[in-house]
């Protein structure tokens, strides 16, 4: 029987993203990362500012806080990340979803509004594979630049990540491959835990952040750090959302 030509460009595909996917937990590669001693401050800029306004939406927003979750890469086995802030959005949190390689946009919008005291405190920050090794470098470029992060939720990073002063609570779930473990700097003074989850089998690398259990705990404890807004507080966020857009 003659070979069937027509799916070739399509199997050729599947194989290349197969390939991609299976690097993703233990070889794929994401931006340098220092603690906030070694991280030279810089000036946020007006056009990567409203590329992270943008993607954000006040209007639900009835507790403190500013949550961002990173999903991983080709933004195919991440959608746990999406479910959590939807999840969040719900119980009335500022919570954004996006892909890892954006987080930079986010940080200079913080860092914009921080010289404004329009920061609604506490930061927190969650990531999924490449997301969760991106979530310590944002934490640690803020740091540098004069805003703390309360907490850093990272589920099964892929590569070794540090984590310095500025930062007050970091959890890591996490698979072993050898090297992908959270370490503390000279400057981290808060709680640090990389909690070893190869001990239950129904989590894998591509569903450890769709897993409720652990969905529950990060979203539970967003929920301790933050507080319920009075009607002002809730007003003067819509305002901050609407002169942002002007």
């Amino acid at each position: 029987m003659k070979n069937d030509t027509r799916f070739q460009p399509l199997l050729a595909c599947l194989v290349a993203t197969t390939v991609l996917l299976a690097g993703c937990s233990s070889t794929a590669t994401s931006t340098s990362n220092s603690p906030a001693g070694e991280v030279r401050p810089t000036q946020a800029t007006e056009q990567t500012s409203e590329i992270a306004y943008v993607q954000r939406d006040l209007t639900h927003v009835e507790r403190s806080g500013e949550i961002y979750l990173m999903r991983g890469l080709l933004n195919i086995f991440s959608r746990g990340m999406d479910v959590m802030a939807s999840r969040m959005r719900s119980r009335g949190l500022d919570a954004v979803s996006f892909n890892h390689s954006n987080w930079k946009p986010y940080a200079d919008d913080i860092l914009r509004r921080s010289k404004q005291k329009k920061i609604s405190y506490p930061i927190i920050i969650m990531g999924h594979s490449l997301g969760g090794n991106e979530a310590p470098k944002m934490a640690n470029y803020l740091a540098a630049n004069g805003v703390k992060t309360e907490l850093i939720v990272a589920f099964d990073p892929t590569e070794p990540q540090v984590v310095g002063s500025g930062i007050d609570e970091v959890v890591s779930y996490y698979l072993p491959n050898g090297r992908n473990t959270i370490r503390r700097t000279a400057g981290f003074k808060g709680k640090l835990s990389n909690i070893d989850m190869s001990g239950d089998p129904n989590i894998e690398h591509t569903n450890i952040e769709k897993n409720r259990k652990l969905q529950d705990k990060a979203i539970n404890r967003t929920m301790q750090l933050t507080r319920k807004l009075s009607r002002s507080q809730r007003a003067q966020i819509k305002e901050r959302d609407i002169n942002s857009a002007s």
